[in-house]
């Protein structure tokens, strides 16, 4: 059993309640008033009782990644290039091998480029992919009220038509 207790502002309430109920948390008692405006909502959430727990937390982890408002990964490889390309400068007339550094930091920045361009095409679509991460883990882990269960809804078998093939 997991449990997590967190603490909105009372107009996300509701978004956030239903935020996590999509990974299959369970609000549990009463919302709490603290200062400031907010509210404390405790959340549980039990594994046996989810069909596929290892799908739900593996979307939760990657809505999470969505969700991140900073190319972290461009930043990290933007300082790797520019480090070796200052290394490129300084070792020009000591290191017989300098010019390794110079290609390896083209390499870094070209990788920058790229996680740039992907990190504008998920903040673009941002919402639409979250959208989609939270339906597919609806639909997988029945969390989602609309939809049955999957592990509900009866097999198809010979007789399952019987009575619509005989009238």
């Amino acid at each position: 059993m997991e449990s997590k207790y967190i603490a909105v502002k009372l107009k996300e309430a509701e978004e956030k309640i239903e935020y996590y109920t999509s990974f299959g948390w369970t609000l549990v008692g009463d919302m709490e008033e603290l200062p400031g405006g907010k509210i404390g909502l405790s959340f549980e959430r039990n594994r046996k009782e989810l069909a596929s727990f290892d799908k739900i937390r593996n979307a939760e982890k990657a809505y999470a990644e969505i969700s991140r408002p900073f190319p972290l990964l461009g930043f990290i490889f933007l300082g790797i290039a520019s480090i070796l390309l200052a290394l490129y400068f300084v070792l020009q007339k000591s290191f017989q091998f300098y010019i390794i550094f110079l290609f390896t930091s083209l390499v870094f920045y070209g990788l920058t480029i790229y996680m740039m361009i992907i990190f504008l095409i998920v903040s673009i679509k941002r919402k639409g992919l979250q959208k989609k991460i939270i339906k597919n883990v609806g639909i997988e882990a029945g969390t989602i009220r609309s939809l049955p269960l999957k592990n509900n809804i009866e097999r198809e078998t010979d007789d399952t038509w019987l009575i619509a093939n005989n009238l």
